[in-house]
């Protein structure tokens, strides 16, 4: 197909139409589909278009399509994504993300996206996540954390903590 015929399936076609040309259509024409009305035309688009071309969709309304834009798009982009309404999409972004945006996402209210934060940060970091209220969190803190900061993390009233602690401890 042609672009002028994708183009024009795009402004006349059905929901099916639309959806089977982005799925074949040559990639480089899906940045005419960008802003195709269903989202799950627009969930095929960011699966095979370009990254570079993936930044006009960081705030599509539809999770799905930022989750897939989080996974795919350049990384210097994610710095956008860090307050993205879905605690999937900041977490997408918290796996990519250079490492020197993670401190933003230390108290994100979301434990999991934490997790991500506490496995990837600077260890330099960690001692600042100690006293997180989920027992997960401080579990992948008490694994990374500076040995010379482990005492503070002895009596935690987490088992699991407590046991990686003791653990990394006896190796001193």
């Amino acid at each position: 197909m042609t672009e002028n015929e994708f183009i024009n399936i795009l402004k006349n076609g059905d929901f099916k139409e639309r959806f089977n040309a982005v799925s074949t259509a040559d990639p480089a024409y899906l940045i005419h589909a960008l802003n195709d009305k269903d989202e799950n035309v627009r969930y095929k688009v960011v699966s095979r278009i370009s990254a570079e071309n993936l930044t006009p969709l960081i705030n599509d309304p539809f999770k799905e399509v930022r989750l897939i834009v989080a996974k795919r798009i350049d990384a210097k982009e994610l710095p956008k994504m860090m307050n993205d309404r879905s605690f999937w999409v900041r977490y997408a972004a918290a796996e990519r993300i250079d490492e020197s945006f993670l401190p933003s996402l230390m108290s994100d209210k979301e434990p999991i996206v934490r997790i991500k934060v506490a496995e990837r940060i600077a260890p330099e970091y960690l001692k600042d996540m100690i006293n997180d209220s989920e027992a997960l969190v401080r579990k992948a803190v008490s694994k990374r954390i500076p040995k010379e900061y482990l005492p503070l993390m002895k009596d935690d009233e987490s088992e699991s903590v407590r046991n990686i602690v003791a653990e990394r401890m006896s190796k001193l």
